[in-house]
Parts: C-alpha cells; structure tokens; sequence
C-alpha cells in the first residue's frame, strides 16, 4: 500500500563518505572477525642515515621544503589521556550518570521486596493447585546494567521471576501476579507486554522501574532448581522462559570474560550516555538493546585490556564506525556456527551455550543512524591532541528540530491512565512494524525515543515525533497508513480489546508544531556535520602511547 507522494528532491546535507579502515583496523583474523593490531610504538625508530653521496656529486637544493614533524614525548601524552580520562569518568557523574550510595540501597530493598512478593505469590499458587504448602517455590534474578554494575540513578532493573511448572505465563503471571503487584502501595504505573519476543510488566517500585520478565521452570521447587541450573533443566523449558533466561546466562559470560570489571563498567556507563543523548538507545524503535552495548564494551574491552577509559572509548568509536557489519560480532575467538535472520543487520553474538544472536529490531533507517552516529563518535575522538576537546560535543543531545523539517506525530489516548500504559505497551512493541512499512513504503524516518504529553488533550496520552528524512519532499497518506498499522494493531483478540477505547492518531506536522522539549541549542550542529564529512586528526599510530594500545 503506498503512503506516500513524492514532488521534486530538495537539497540536503550529503551523507557522509564511506570511511576506509586505517591503522589497526584494516587486517582480519584467519577465522574471520577483524583482528585489531597492537598500534606501533608512538616515536617511531630512527631511520638509517643515507649512503655517502659519490666524490664530486653536485649538492642540489632540495626539491621540496624540509618539514620536520616533533613528535610528543610519550609522558605528555600519556598526561593528556590520564586528565581525559579523568574528566570523562566527572562527566559522567555530572550528568548524573553514577548512582549514589542512597540510590543503590534503595535499589536493593526493592530487590528484596520483589523476592517476598514472589515467594507469597507461589505459596498462592500452590494453594490454588491443591499443591503441599512450602513444595511450590519461586524466586528472583536481576540482569542487565545493574547486575554488571553499569547502571545509573535512571537506569530500570531487569528482573526475572522464575516459578514453577504450576504457574503459568499467561494466567499466573499476567494476572494473578499483577493482581499482587496492582496491591501493593509501593508500585505504580503498571504496564503488561504480553506479545513481545520477551513477555514482561513494566512498572515501578517505590519510584525505581523495574523490567519484570518471567521464566517457567519444568520442576515445583524453582529456587532450588535454579541454584543448580543444570544443563539437562535447561533443555526442558519453553522457547519463551528460554529467552528470558538468556539475559541472566549472557550477564554470567560477560562478568567472566571482561578482564577489568571497573574498566568495562565505566565503557559501558559510556556508551549507555552517548547512546540516550543521540537517540540510540530504543530497542523497540530499531536502535540499541542494553545487552547489545553490553557485548560491544566487552569485546573492546578484552582486546585492548591495559587501554585508560578513555582510550576503551575512543577505540570503540574506531572500531564500530569500520566494522564490516556481515561479521558478526563476538566475544569468543572461534567463529560462529549459529545462523541469524536473513536481513539481520548488525548481527551480534551472545556469549553462552549454544551461541546465539542477540534479538535485533535493527531496520534499514536504524542501522545508517547508528553508522553516522559511531562515525561522527570517532571523528571527534580520533585526535588526541585537540586542544579544544570538550566532552558536551560527543554527549549533545540529537538535534532533531535542526535536522528534520516534517515529522511524523503519532499520538496514543486512553479513557484512564491504567488503559493507556497497557495501550502504550502493546502499540511500542509493533512499532517496528510500523518502520518497515514506511520503509518499503520508501518513507525514511528518525523515530525520537522521548515520549511527550499534549496537554491539550484531556483524556490521558503519550506523543511520539518521528523525523522524516528530507531525501524529498514528503506527503503521507495518514488515514492509509493508519488503517494499515491498526490491522497489526488488532490481529488477535488482546489487541482487538485494548483499542476498544482506545486509539491511535497518526498525522505529519512541520516545526512550530514541535514541543519545547525536543527543540535543541545546539551551537556545534554544523560544525560536527563538517566532521561527519572526513576529520583530519592526528595520525593512529601516534595515539599507541596515550591510549595505552602500544
């Protein structure tokens, strides 16, 4: 179905030029991945001198001028990265990117509440199943950025509830659990993703959200069960407690492998940042799962083990922004024999047995972004020696309202409050349903992460501003497109009664239409798109000292 009416193409900024692979980037392993080379020393040796010119050989003048390049002594450079280092990790806890003691005591009293819950929660279920009282137990396991270490005050936790084969996802989970959730005072804005790839609840527990995934184990005593974690219990389970358990084993891996825990967690506090800042971070929109930055830290973590933090960052910019994306990416040295999608655009491994591949929403449009945006990372961080280097440059939030002139808006309201975060659930997670059809539709689209509220609506709604891509000037058939969209909205009976009151309003507006909100002051916007174009920095092999590769 066509969406879209194309008039003539208007003149943009071109996109970038693709960048060739330099220093230690350019070789590749015999098993297929690219091998990262120890960057040569930062003096180079000194040349042999000339042989002694013939008896009688007229001395001419030199036919070009004689540049004589001074290379930096190593310990100023190694003192450059050190205060680099130093005010990137002040960065960080400037933008609020470190918890605080306070925070992570409250952190783990939730943790510990959640484990109650579940506990009583079971003991009900047994009861219901006519089960001995104390046989049937369940239990918790965090993952994600808080079990690595690497969250901030802002970051939700992942919990996985893992119960027994008596309690089922779709009835005990989703409804006999939520009721005991919805019943305690400490938890609010709760949300059900029942038809994702990962089955969870959303909500918060005295103000901390909370990611709440569940796993059914084949056995009544799940907590002991899962103290053994035996390979043949494993084998016995469900696709879907499969999956939610591959964050807890992947999380296990990653812990063993990294081999400077306080390295890999301040890289992946990082990341995390650069990624929220320039709108990478939304798994369901096509961009970044937390797992997905979790394994590239890794991985550039362990290869360059003795590199500062700051180096770890720079080298991730460099080794992302050229890597040839039909390799996989893994933290094992042999090669992979698990097979992904076809179309799977930045296919990267997860480190347990059996390998598998991390679950990718990455479309077309996700996938140039996030190659400019790695591209636009290394170009400000290649130099060593700027002297005007500010970390506000590489962490500027995305300019949306300077890039894109037309967005698409698209608007999700409920009679209630409560209706409307089980409808905002349920509609995000076919979000990328949405971005295929623009796409094969030839629409490209930014979606913003950032979820706004129009005021001027009464009834309870969340807004969403997608940035067209200016190739041309675009018209989009709005009342198609939704038409389209709302058939894979109600596909199945759980769709069908969410939309019963409520709806999804989609329309192309321009930038005064635009809220406050996502209107940046950026001041660096042009120049950094200069960058993007190709920056001359210092050369790779003199940044082997300061980067700690050499």
């Amino acid at each position: 179905m066509a969406y879209m009416a194309a008039v003539a193409p208007v003149p943009w900024w071109p996109p970038p030029p693709e960048l060739a692979p330099v220093g230690f980037l350019d070789t590749s392993s015999a098993a297929g991945y690219p091998e990262p080379q120890t960057l040569p020393f930062l003096l180079a040796p000194t040349p042999p001198p000339p042989p002694p010119l013939p008896a009688g050989y007229p001395l001419l003048p030199p036919s070009a001028p004689i540049v004589i390049q001074l290379q930096p002594d190593p310990s100023f450079l190694a003192d450059v990265d050190q205060r680099r280092s130093s005010s990137l990790v002040q960065f960080l806890k400037d933008e609020g990117a470190v918890p605080s003691p306070e925070d992570e005591k409250k952190r783990e009293k939730v943790i510990r509440e959640l484990k109650k819950i579940v506990m009583h929660w079971a003991d009900a279920v047994a009861y219901e199943q006519s089960v001995p009282q104390g046989l049937a137990t369940a239990t918790i396991l965090t993952y994600g950025s808080y079990t690595l270490g690497a969250h901030g005050p802002e970051s939700d936790i992942d919990v996985l509830c893992v119960g027994p084969c008596i309690a089922t996802l779709q009835y005990h989970f989703f409804v006999v659990l939520r009721q005991i959730l919805e019943g305690r005072s400490e938890v609010s804005e709760l949300q059900t993703v029942e038809k994702a790839k990962v089955p969870l609840m959303r909500f918060r527990f005295t103000g901390i959200a909370v990611d709440f995934t569940y796993a059914q184990l084949p056995v009544i005593d799940a907590l002991k069960a899962i103290n053994t974690f035996s390979p043949q219990l494993l084998q016995k389970i469900d696709t879907r407690s499969w999956r939610s358990l591959s964050g807890v084993r992947v999380n296990e891996q990653i812990v063993q492998l990294v081999p400077n825990a306080e390295k890999f967690q301040a890289l992946l506090r990082c990341i995390k940042l650069w990624a929220r800042k320039r709108g990478l971070h939304c798994h369901y929109l096509g961009f970044f799962a937390g797992i997905h930055l979790a394994i590239l830290a890794a991985y550039v973590c362990r290869k360059f083990p003795d590199a500062s933090v700051n180096g770890l960052f720079a080298v991730f910019f460099q080794t992302f922004a050229h890597w040839p994306w039909q390799v996989p990416v893994s933290l094992h040295d042999e090669p992979t024999t698990c097979l992904h999608s076809e179309g799977r655009l930045m296919p990267i491994v997860m480190p347990c047995t059996p390998p598998e591949f991390c679950v990718s929403n990455v479309t077309k449009g996700s996938f140039k972004k996030i190659r400019e945006e790695l591209t636009r990372g290394y170009a400000l961080t290649r130099d060593p020696l700027r002297h005007d280097f500010q970390w506000t440059w590489l962490f500027e939030p995305f300019p949306y309202d300077q890039k894109y002139q037309q967005f698409l808006r698209i608007a999700l309201c409920a009679p209630t409050f409560a209706e409307l975060r089980d409808w905002a659930g349920w509609v995000k997670s076919r979000f990328r349903i949405l971005i295929l059809k623009l796409e094969r539709a030839g629409i490209e689209c930014d979606p913003c992460p950032s979820e706004e509220v129009d005021h001027t609506d009464n009834d309870p709604n969340v807004v969403f501003y997608w940035g067209l891509i200016p190739e041309r000037i675009i018209q989009v058939d709005t009342s198609s497109l939704k038409e389209d969209f709302m058939e894979d909205i109600t596909n199945d009976v759980y769709g069908t009664v969410k939309c019963t009151h409520s709806d999804v309003t989609i329309s192309v507006v321009g930038l005064p239409q635009l809220p406050k909100s996502m209107c940046s002051q950026s001041v660096h916007w042009q120049y950094m798109q200069h960058c993007m174009m190709g920056y001359e920095g210092t050369d790779e092999g003199q940044s082997a000292g300061w980067l700690g590769l050499g």
